[in-house]
């Protein structure tokens, strides 16, 4: 039910028993008859009962809608302290109803301290009537820019909009403004237009200073050039070929004092010639190369001829040494006695620094290839020992198992005693098949050794071929000092020179020679064969000996080849051991 028909109703019900007891009060209670007294009464509490009803349905409506309006007020309230604009509210005479914090802050004034007071006391007549909503003379609304000044003193600016406010009808109920604090930008843009003031005045005086001096440098100029055109012809002449010289020229006395640079040489030492001209120059390089330059001068004139020497000269640009390469010749006076030196110098640094990266980054490869074949090594020895492990076993199981059938099977399953037999023997093929895989990917006689590992190897060869292998051992231990790695190297190295012989030289007896000594490991390995020819076997194998020259310089040893076409082939392999390779670097 709306609000209107409960006022309505309950304007009813209060009419209607006025007109019942105005009714009563003219007739007499007693002339009704009693049967008309109870209607009546009825009736009377009826309306009574109604009146009540509506009236506190009216209160309850009337408390629901206080309650509405009180939380539209919070929410209103929060937003205005939640703005980051200032804000308050007056009623039509310009008294400060509400206020925010934010326009508190701007004013500086506290919120009570506001509350109550007219607005028209913040402004002047002319801001009021610009500004003010409720003074303003045309328009419902309004904006524009504030300047004004806060409690502290300071000058402050803000963008300020309002509007008047009305009830639902149309009643002016008072007005809302918002203020935008802008201190910050106008004193930006002040800052910024006396900054602009400024740089112009500089400007207009650094032009004129500039005008000035360009004015003096013009004359200075104009009178360089007339001196220089005074010059002996001969001497531009000279002048002009050595600065043109891509490399660095300099003459010095007999007493080392510079006489005369060229261009080149300028950008060498990073410094000019009027800068360390004369005796000046010992003053622009350390001590220790005005010494080594001394010593190189004084060489030239004793040996009389051209002395090339490698020396570190400091450039003053750079701030760094440089490596150069001198040449140095002496000339001398119609007496003999030294008279200057001509000097010619080339920078080497680079061509260094890049001859020893390129050092580093073969360094680098080597050792990641030494890694990998390490890796790889480790890789089958894991392997090999999986398989042994694994398959190894459970294939000596069943072997175990299909004997013990097979046996059995003799007397009373003579059919299935020729498949059990057959089984047996595919069983041990396979056996013999795992232990040459076991043993090509790492054999088990490396575990002993390098010398029972080769003596393994050697005996697997000549099984396989026709080439007969003979192996001498010229020492007791020639397995001490090495390490797991090294051993597998020098293994895996032996094993494909062999299998270069087996495939290029056509050879029929191969020796290998181990022995031990100073510290060193060497092994020599050398076939009748038909040689390394450039044209034939050398080619095909290059990449295999490249392949062991890298794996033997990894273990910083040294391999040598001695090949004649129909003469057979020597390979020699010198390799340090593991401890003396440990206290090498060590002491290093």
């Amino acid at each position: 039910m709306s609000k209107w028909s409960i006022e309505t109703l309950s304007a009813a019900c209060a009419a209607l028993l006025l007109i019942l007891l105005s009714w009563l009060a003219g007739t007499a209670w007693d002339r009704l008859s009693s049967g008309q007294q109870v209607c009546l009464a009825l009736l009377l509490a009826i309306i009574a009962a109604a009146c009540i009803w509506m009236m506190r349905k009216l209160r309850a409506h009337h408390a629901a809608t206080r309650q509405q309006l009180d939380d539209s007020v919070l929410r209103y309230r929060d937003l205005a302290e939640t703005a980051q604009d200032g804000m308050w509210r007056t009623d039509p005479l310009g008294i400060i109803l509400d206020i925010n914090q934010r326009m508190s802050d701007m004013l500086g004034i506290p919120v009570a301290q506001l509350l109550g007071q007219n607005a028209s006391n913040f402004h002047d007549e002319a801001t009021r009537r610009r500004l003010c909503p409720l003074w303003r003379e045309a328009g419902q609304s309004c904006m524009g820019e504030l300047h004004y000044r806060h409690t502290d003193g300071t000058e402050r600016w803000a963008m300020v909009s309002g509007r008047r406010l009305y009830d639902q009808h149309g009643v002016l109920t008072g007005s809302l403004v918002l203020a935008n604090d802008i201190s910050a930008r106008k004193r930006a843009e002040q800052a910024l237009a006396q900054a602009h003031a400024e740089l112009e005045s500089r400007v207009a005086l650094r032009t004129a200073q500039l005008q000035d001096a360009n004015a003096r440098l013009s004359a200075e100029v104009a009178m360089h050039a007339r001196t220089e055109t005074a010059l002996a012809f001969s001497e531009e002449r000279m002048q002009d070929i050595i600065s043109m010289m891509p490399l660095s020229l300099f003459l010095k006395g007999a007493d080392s004092s510079l006489l005369m640079m060229n261009h080149a040489c300028e950008q060498q030492w990073g410094v000019r010639f009027e800068q360390v001209a004369g005796a000046r120059i010992w003053k622009h390089f350390p001590a220790e190369q005005n010494a080594g330059f001394r010593a190189g001068d004084l060489e030239a004139f004793a040996s009389r001829r051209v002395v090339i020497l490698e020396e570190l000269v400091w450039n003053a640009q750079l701030q760094e040494n440089r490596l150069v390469q001198t040449h140095k010749k002496p000339v001398f006076d119609a007496d003999g006695l030294p008279q200057m030196v001509i000097a010619m110098a080339i920078d080497i640094t680079d061509s260094k620094r890049n001859e020893e990266n390129l050092r580093h980054s073969l360094a680098q490869l080597r050792e990641l290839s030494d890694h990998q074949q390490t890796i790889k090594e480790e890789e089958r020895r894991r392997i090999a020992l999986d398989i042994h492990d694994d398959l190894g076993q459970n294939l000596m199981a069943l072997r175990i198992d299909v004997s013990l059938l097979h046996a059995r099977t003799a007397v009373s399953h003579p059919r299935l005693h020729q498949h059990a037999q057959r089984v047996l023997d595919t069983i041990d093929a396979t056996i013999r098949s795992v232990r040459t895989i076991i043993n090509d990917l790492h054999p088990s006689t490396l575990e002993l050794g390098l010398a029972p590992a080769i003596e393994w190897l050697l005996r697997q060869m000549e099984e396989r071929g026709a080439i007969r292998y003979r192996l001498t051992v010229n020492s007791e231990a020639p397995d001490l000092g090495l390490d797991q790695r090294q051993t597998s190297a020098i293994f895996r190295v032996l094993q494909e020179s062999l299998s270069n012989i087996v495939r290029h030289a056509q050879a029929s007896v191969v020796d290998v020679a181990l022995a031990q000594e100073h510290g060193h490991l060497h092994l020599r390995i050398s076939d009748n064969g038909v040689g390394m020819r450039p044209d034939d076997d050398g080619k095909r194998c290059a990449f295999g000996l490249k392949s062991i020259r890298e794996r033997v310089q990894a273990l910083g040893g040294e391999m040598q080849i001695d090949s004649q076409p129909g003469q057979g082939t020597a390979l020699a392999i010198h390799v340090p051991l593991a401890s003396n390779t440990q206290l090498s670097e060590k002491n290093a």
